[in-house]
């Protein structure tokens, strides 16, 4: 992407005292906020940094614990209801509550 360029128009006065218009380049400055010029190179700087993607992983893995947590358990017997092992605490209250830290995890690495 080639760089922009403005004309910018001065008053000089020449040997004889009259004033004379003389036209000049100049090379505009990125209007982008997040670049940094180094060199004629752009640099652009990332959103995330290393901190923040490890709190992303502590997140995704506390997510995925609720998960798993609320899983498994099975009646051997099809017929029977075992309310015991469906409603237990693992399943109707700890898995929910890691799944929200996991959450809360998350909204912290995104605005950190």
């Amino acid at each position: 992407m080639a760089k922009k360029k403005k004309i910018v128009l001065t008053n000089k006065k020449d040997s004889q005292g009259d004033k004379v218009n003389v036209k000049k380049v100049v090379a505009t400055q990125s209007k982008r906020g997040n670049s940094q010029v180094n060199a004629g190179t752009t640099r652009k700087s990332l959103v995330f940094n290393k901190e923040n993607y490890k709190w992303v992983a502590i997140g995704i893995a506390l997510i995925t614990l609720g998960m798993l947590l609320m899983l498994g358990g099975f009646n051997e017997n099809p017929t029977s209801w075992d309310e015991g092992q469906i409603y237990s605490f693992r399943r109707t209250l700890l898995a929910p509550v890691v799944i929200l830290i996991g959450l809360g995890v998350e909204i912290y690495a995104i605005f950190k």
